[in-house]
């Protein structure tokens, strides 16, 4: 016999109580004078039978309310009989995976199921056993167990989380204890066997996991035409999952964009294999592109049936031209037909009256101005200034080119000089993707190194004010970009003096350069937690102009993207647009589940009434209240 209160309270109670009621019983109440005929006492006197019936009925019932009053201590203390659970201390891990969303087909979901089977295995502990709940995803960590009710406010506290990495948690050191031996704790993973696989033994798995149909875009995408900037097309991918072989349904799919625009298409999927498709957006413009899918039969998870995207193209684009002596800008400029040039109302101070609302870029060569403009800029020159990147000193850009005569044979025949003055334009290898460069060749530019930017400064962080390097080397950078406050674009040298502008890529730089300088800065991301590099004081909404709750972390704002939507950073005169989509083969296909072929578990069986004594010691004691009850109206007792 075990009770849940220690034992030491246990003995002061009982002594206690038995005190209380045995003082209670022997002091009697002061009589009051009454006065009653003299052979009526001389016969109490004399009758001695009398006297002893008397004394067994306060016997009895002292009896009766000592035994109510231990009851009643016992029942609180809560007495636990031998053998009535195998473990006193157990690991509840619950597996938090997307795929716990998943609806089932009789009602509820894989997580409600997991919950209940939670709650179930918390209940069929008695007072003493402690318990720790823990997450695949690290929602809750620690060693500190708890009681009953402390660890069913943390099972009620967890949910799914999107977005996150998912693997067991690490429990060597309750699993192996120090020194060899069995495992002082039990430890049982609720879960369904697709997020996470395996556990480690002596693990006692719990399978919520059931088959269920699901549908699901895996991919969306919105690109330019190659032939037409200015058109766009759609990639999608949607992949169907039978829970049978029978499942043979269909698949609507539908396109919506800005200003009314709208494609419907029908798709016959076999299940298991993902089918892509290719859909021009004729009539749609600039603004947001939501995809959306409907199947025949069931879908056990409706986040992978909506994704989102943005064309950010720009009709037109207002170009304040802050030119040198060279014409070559305003001819390249006015070659794309998006661009309305502008310039400055005071040549000899382009800035004074500028109104960053009314320009959407600045286009500035040769000087640059001591302050940055409060606009997307696009500089190319020689001189540089404080909010530009950190420069080579004369004596390393000296060193630099002659390293790269030396590499390139020295100067050539007739002794010119000017190609040890001259380096090519590399690409970075871990730049190449990125949209102004991705798929553009420059290996025949070159460029002068009179003055280049730091590259190792970049490269190391020193001074970088946020730029980084596309076009250069380890020395030499030779172009440099900028996200934040506004995006920059930056050369060291006017380009007239290369012949970058020779080079048959270059259009199409210079095209794919205005627009990623201007158009709105688009971030896809999965659901969950998402982090944005934003300038100061941004605000965060979603699709229906609705707040987020949103935290700075640095130079960061972090918030969390529950639903399907595109969500919308706004701050320091800069948008940005981040399309939140679940596009994830693996989370989509709930039934690849490392556990199929296991029976799903039957609910865990709860602690009853009957598994405890303390339930049948107080029933004892309101009996035998009502029996003294009766016994003393009837004046059995006293």
């Amino acid at each position: 016999m075990g009770f849940a209160a220690g034992p030491l309270a246990l003995v002061l109670g009982a002594v206690a109580t038995a005190l209380v009621i045995f003082l209670l019983y022997w002091l009697r109440p002061e009589p009051q004078p009454v006065r009653v005929p003299s052979n009526l006492i001389w016969s109490r006197v004399l009758d001695e039978r009398r006297r002893r019936e008397e004394f067994w009925r306060w016997l009895i019932s002292l009896a009766i309310a000592l035994v109510v009053g231990l009851a009643v201590v016992l029942a609180l203390s809560q007495p636990i009989p031998e053998g009535g659970v195998t473990a006193t201390r157990t690991v509840l891990v619950m597996d938090t995976s997307p795929s716990l969303l998943a609806r089932l087909p009789d009602g509820g979901t894989r997580w409600d199921r997991a919950v209940e089977q939670g709650r179930r295995l918390l209940g069929s502990g008695n007072e003493l056993s402690e318990f720790l709940i823990l997450d695949t995803a690290g929602q809750r960590g620690g060693r500190s167990f708890a009681g009953r009710r402390e660890a069913l406010e943390g099972l009620e506290s967890l949910t799914p989380v999107q977005g996150a990495e998912h693997r067991f948690p690490d429990l060597a050191d309750l699993l192996e204890p120090p020194g060899g031996g069995a495992p002082t704790v039990e430890v049982v993973f609720v879960g369904d066997g697709v997020g996470v696989r395996e556990a480690p033994p002596p693990v006692r798995r719990v399978s919520v996991f059931e088959p269920v149909a699901n549908v699901a875009i895996t991919a969306f995408d919105v690109r330019p035409l190659p032939t037409d900037p200015g058109r766009f097309e759609a990639f999608i991918e949607v992949v169907r999952h039978a829970a049978d072989e029978a499942d043979d349904g269909v698949v609507a799919l539908q396109l919506d964009g800005a200003g009314g625009a709208s494609v419907r298409r029908t798709l016959a999927i076999t299940p298991g294999e993902p089918r892509g498709e290719t859909i021009p957006l004729t009539g749609f413009v600039a603004g947001p592109v939501r995809a959306v899918i409907a199947a025949t039969g069931e879908d056990g998870l409706t986040a992978d049936n909506e994704a989102h995207a943005y064309i950010p193209a720009r009709n037109r684009l207002r170009v304040l031209f802050v030119a040198g002596g060279d014409a070559f800008w305003e001819a390249a400029l006015q070659l794309d037909p998006r661009v309305s040039l502008m310039r400055p109302a005071a040549p000899e101070d382009p800035f004074r009256d500028f109104d960053p609302a009314e320009v959407d870029l600045v286009v500035i060569e040769d000087a640059a101005p001591p302050t940055e403009p409060g606009a997307p800029v696009l500089f190319a020159g020689g001189e540089g200034a404080n909010w530009l990147p950190p420069r080579l000193s004369d004596s390393s850009t000296e060193a630099a080119s002659e390293a790269d005569s030396e590499d390139d044979g020295g100067a050539d025949a007739n002794g010119d000089a000017t190609a040890s003055a001259a380096v090519t334009l590399p690409v970075l290898p871990e730049r190449a993707d990125h949209p102004v460069l991705q798929g553009l060749d420059f290996g025949d530019a070159l460029a002068p190194v009179s003055s280049p930017f730091d590259a190792a400064a970049l490269f190391a962080g020193r001074e970088a004010r946020g730029w980084d390097l596309l076009l250069g080397d380890a020395r030499l950078g030779l172009l440099a970009v900028r996200e934040l406050p506004f995006r920059a674009l930056a050369f060291p040298f006017p380009l007239a003096d290369s012949n970058l502008p020779l080079q048959a890529d270059f259009p199409v730089f210079l095209s794919r350069a205005l627009s990623w300088l201007t158009d709105v800065d688009v971030r896809r991301s999965d659901l969950g937690l998402v982090r944005v590099a934003a300038p100061p004081g941004g605000a965060v909404f979603d699709g229906e102009g609705r707040p987020v709750a949103a935290r700075r972390v640095g130079s960061e704002i972090v918030f969390e993207a529950n639903a399907p939507s595109l969500y919308y950073v706004a701050g320091a005169g800069r948008e940005i647009v981040v399309a939140a989509s679940l596009l994830d083969r693996e989370v989509s296909d709930l039934n690849r589940s490392a556990w199929i072929g296991e029976p799903v578990a039957p609910l865990a069986s709860g602690g009853t009434p009957g598994e405890a004594l303390w339930p049948w010691l107080a029933l004892v004691a309101l009996l035998l209240l009502v029996l003294e009850w009766v016994a003393f109206h009837r004046h059995a007792t006293v």
